[in-house]
């Protein structure tokens, strides 16, 4: 590899332990000096390089993220307008509802109120279909990661082209293994640019990741699991009866984790799409 290939994969690998630092303590308060040293970039260097990675410098990066995650308490917890907007680190409503409505063009009420799509997508659902829900608490599960940014079908495409590879050439698809997709990012919300994938899978042999692939985990916790047959490009659809019909008669809310999706083909590509069988996996905990 090119000295320029190094420093660019170098960079990128820094990047990440920053990025996953800062959704790990999005509520705490962030210390430059800290997150420079977690990349071992020189301040200076760092603000920099951080806003070359992500397109924003770290305060706006940090303030899309908890309004991102704002909208999704105003849909779907019993939290105040007012609680909610502490949460996303505004002192008054009234800071919370500007900013809110500069980055959705409405306000956080009419949003509740309402419970809009933030796109022009709309969902026509023909008949409201039984919801089989399974709950499972389960544990971490440590994985190999590879992130990817972009529309989910792009996203997810590229990074598992990119880790795939690295499993089979290091032999490591064994038959235990456990595939997840990891999304981070509402649709609806966040924009395609900035919606977070990560392909991953179990492993727990000794090996050393390196370019985009790095160990993480696939969170622990309360689940309701749902089961979805058929192509993947037709996930959202099932999505979207879970956050529209079971989750607001559940008598659950959502926990602070990604929701992820178990892919349960071995061999996805060799199966047809209407055989293809995913576990929906919604974090949650009891109202």
């Amino acid at each position: 590899m090119q000295d320029g290939q190094t420093s660019s994969v170098k960079q990128h690998e820094r990047m990440m332990r920053v990025e996953k630092y800062i959704e790990e303590n999005l509520d705490a308060e962030l210390s430059v000096d800290l997150l420079s040293k977690i990349a071992c970039y020189s301040r200076f260097h760092f603000h920099r390089l951080f806003k070359a990675s992500f397109g924003q410098g770290i305060h706006a990066y940090k303030k899309r993220l908890l309004l991102e995650r704002s909208v999704v308490q105003l849909l779907y917890s019993s939290e105040s307008i007012t609680q909610v907007a502490h949460a996303a680190g505004y002192d008054n409503q009234a800071s919370y509802n500007k900013a809110f409505r500069k980055m959705y063009g409405t306000t956080p009420s009419i949003c509740r109120q309402q419970k809009l799509s933030f796109t022009k997508i709309r969902y026509v659902i023909q008949e409201r279909k039984l919801m089989k829900v399974e709950m499972r608490t389960l544990k971490p599960v440590k994985v190999l990661r590879v992130r990817k940014r972009g529309g989910y079908a792009e996203s997810a495409a590229e990074a598992w082209g990119a880790l795939m590879p690295f499993m089979y050439g290091n032999r490591l698809m064994g038959a235990d293994i456990q595939r997840f997709g990891v999304s981070h990012d509402d649709p609806t919300v966040t924009d395609p640019d900035n919606i977070r994938y990560d392909a991953c899978v179990s492993c727990d042999q000794d090996v050393s990741p390196d370019g985009e692939i790095c160990w993480d985990k696939v969170e622990g916790g309360l689940y309701a699991v749902f089961k979805h047959e058929g192509a993947y490009e037709n996930l959202g659809d099932t999505y979207q009866q879970i956050f529209q019909y079971w989750l607001p008669e559940s008598g659950y809310q959502l926990r602070e984790a990604p929701l992820f999706d178990k892919y349960l083909n071995r061999d996805p590509r060799k199966t047809k799409p209407e055989n293809l069988k995913t576990e929906i996996h919604i974090p949650v905990l009891k109202r």
